[in-house]
């Protein structure tokens, strides 16, 4: 595909290149941190999510398309998880959804709709293997490209403990 200056591709992330994905994880939730007041993943949640990638991989639960330049480098990312989850309070079944994860391009390559181009590469796998719904966090920076996927807010309360 062409974007701007820029030939890309799109293709599915290898098991070997999982850690360029918690990396690009990190940097999102760094990211999310400094825009959203989120807090800041420490070293042991940083490998937390590298074994939670690797582990949800080999299960077959998670799976990341990537775009790559020219020489075939990562420039963005985007993660779909299958979860078994109760869909509302009261369900009387847990139901299979997706969860958009580590969505991530580097900043030299962003505003070219490769995020976007992802995510429903990502929503299509998941439908694929039985998710009827996605959900996401997403960043305050976010959130347009998001709604004009077609994702929608929902209700969701907090209260510090």
């Amino acid at each position: 595909m062409k974007r701007g200056d820029f030939l890309y591709k799109t293709r599915w992330a290898t098991a070997d290149e999982l850690p360029i994905m918690s990396e690009y994880w990190c940097l999102m939730a760094n990211e999310m941190a400094d825009n959203d007041g989120t807090p800041e993943p420490d070293n042991e949640r940083v490998y937390q999510v590298k074994e939670l990638f690797i582990n949800e991989y080999k299960a077959g639960h998670l799976a990341f398309r990537v775009a790559v330049d020219k020489e075939d480098r990562i420039i963005a990312c985007a993660g779909g998880l299958i979860r078994t989850e109760y869909a509302y309070p009261l369900a009387e079944e847990p139901t299979l959804f997706g969860w958009i994860i580590s969505v991530y391009t580097n900043k030299a390559h962003r505003k070219q709709g490769l995020a976007k181009d992802l995510i429903d590469e990502i929503c299509l796998w998941l439908k694929e293997n039985g998710a009827n719904r996605a959900r996401l966090w997403s960043s305050s920076l976010a959130k347009n490209m998001y709604e004009e996927l077609g994702f929608q807010q929902m209700f969701d309360l907090e209260k510090k403990l």
